[in-house]
């Protein structure tokens, strides 16, 4: 079923393109903006990363040393083709990247290169691929064990982004069917990498005048560290069936804008929801606020939600951004402190919602009765004879009274120091170098993981980058 689900999809993408292109086949000049108007770029990408996480001691009552929690070096290249429309109708967006590490010495779910088990739900490992060779503690002896945190469980390939026939419906309606990016009004979105998460299915927008609405519906979903599609399930791990959306943007006239979406699965109970009101004064303040919506009877003791306030604002050379959250999420299980994220599914990688809210700086802060800060200040060197060199700084905390019994209080807390340089010429001009280093504590006295359900101790993350695109036409 599966199979034919794919096979007349794709067959679905392929006669749309042949209909578009035969609606007026004389003159052919209809057709050959399909070409004309297409362009081919991408991007090769160097990642590497080394990471150290501690834990806690219950006995001792101390934190226990950083060990590597993540330690590899990666090599992502991407190449897309974007089709202009023939006969003003249809057309094809194609998109296919590649990773490979170069060395991976420690957990092997990095995201930037394909983790080798089948899906994030049951994480069954590739057996052969994913072998440590280990010594007994008791006898010496050499033994091979699977699994799939093996700092070799990581599987170089290629992969597709996105693979989706598009359609203007008019003047102001737009479509795609295949593989795809959510692009209309919609509480559907994508986890990133250097690539996107991909949603096989379809959406439809149309725009009348400052109002924008939007449909989108898919069948299954990929991150982007995974080769193949799955399907959705569950909290309980039962299948969802489909995810779907409906939103809308308004935009006022005087650039106010308010964003209102909706979004559930087919055969699941949670849903999601959000309302966000942005808008840019004349002063050159940029102000959001925002509300985030879960509901989910298998998670939540009762509906979760995050309340979000985003500010931002330039001054010559600097820029300036604070932003503030507070979080309800009470979980099922009284002996854990619940979380929320903004998503149809709650295993992470399962799916995606269009969550605005984006720190660097390790933690979520997204626990039940969390209040949570950031503060960031950026600058850009160029005035004083530094041409595409920027730097700055930023800092985030947390904070929490657990109601739980003998449960240490939340107190969480970072800061991050970043640099990017544009080479401004030679054999890699248009390139970005980009380095950021973040010092993560916690001050709670408890483990990894729980009972705060997404909260681990303290961390050192350093992160080196170069980006370099590429245009083809």
């Amino acid at each position: 079923m599966e199979n034919m689900f794919k096979r007349s999809l794709l067959s679905a993408v392929v006669v749309g393109i042949i209909a578009g292109s035969a609606v007026t086949a004389a003159p052919s000049a209809q057709a050959s903006a399909f070409f004309e108007d297409s362009s081919i770029n991408g991007a090769i990408n160097f990642w590497m990363r080394d990471r150290t996480r501690g834990g806690y001691d219950a006995y001792t009552g101390q934190d226990t040393r950083k060990t590597p929690n993540l330690d590899h070096g990666s090599i992502y290249t991407s190449l897309g083709f974007n089709s202009g429309y023939a006969s003003d109708v249809v057309g094809l967006d194609l998109n296919v990247y590649a990773t490979f590490d170069m060395w991976s010495n420690a957990s092997p779910d990095h995201e930037m290169n394909f983790w080798n088990v089948d899906n994030p739900y049951d994480q069954n490992p590739a057996i052969d691929e994913c072998q440590n060779v280990t010594a007994n503690d008791e006898t010496g002896e050499l033994e091979e064990t699977n699994s799939q945190w093996n700092s070799s469980c990581t599987d170089n390939g290629i992969s597709y982004q996105t693979v989706a026939a598009k359609f203007k419906l008019g003047e102001d309606g737009s479509a795609k069917l295949g593989y795809f990016q959510p692009s209309v009004p919609s509480a559907i979105g994508v986890n990133w990498s250097y690539a996107a998460g991909t949603w096989l299915g379809g959406e439809v927008g149309y725009k009348f005048d400052n109002l924008e609405l939007g449909v989108v519906y898919g069948t299954k979903y990929k991150a982007p560290w995974f080769k193949d599609t799955y399907n959705l399930r569950t909290t309980n791990g039962k299948d969802a069936g489909d995810a779907y959306s409906v939103g809308a943007r308004y935009t006022f006239n005087n650039g106010l804008l308010l964003d209102v979406a909706y979004a559930g699965l087919t055969d699941g109970d949670r849903k999601n929801a959000h309302v966000k009101v942005n808008n840019t004064l004349d002063n050159g303040w940029y102000l959001a606020g925002q509300l985030y919506v879960v509901d989910d009877d298998e998670q939540y003791d009762s509906t979760a939600y995050q309340l979000v306030f985003m500010s931002a604002k330039s001054y010559g050379a600097y820029s300036v951004r604070a932003e503030a959250t507070y979080t309800e999420a009470e979980s099922l299980d009284s002996s854990v402190v619940g979380n929320m994220s903004y998503r149809l599914t709650s295993a992470y990688g399962g799916s995606n919602g269009t969550y605005d809210v984006w720190w660097n700086n390790r933690s979520d802060f997204n626990h039940d009765g969390e209040f949570a800060g950031f503060a960031s200040v950026a600058r850009d060197f160029s005035d004083l004879g530094a041409q595409g060199f920027s730097a700055g700084v930023s800092g985030a905390f947390g904070m929490a009274s657990s109601d739980i019994s003998g449960v240490d209080d939340l107190f969480e807390y970072a800061g991050s120091v970043f640099a990017n340089y544009a080479i401004q010429g030679g054999a890699l001009e248009g390139a970005n170098l980009g380095f950021y280093y973040t010092e993560y504590i916690n001050d709670t006295d408890v483990g990894n993981w729980a009972p705060y359900t997404n909260l681990f101790q303290d961390e050192s993350d350093i992160k080196v980058t170069l980006t370099i695109p590429f245009t083809v036409k």
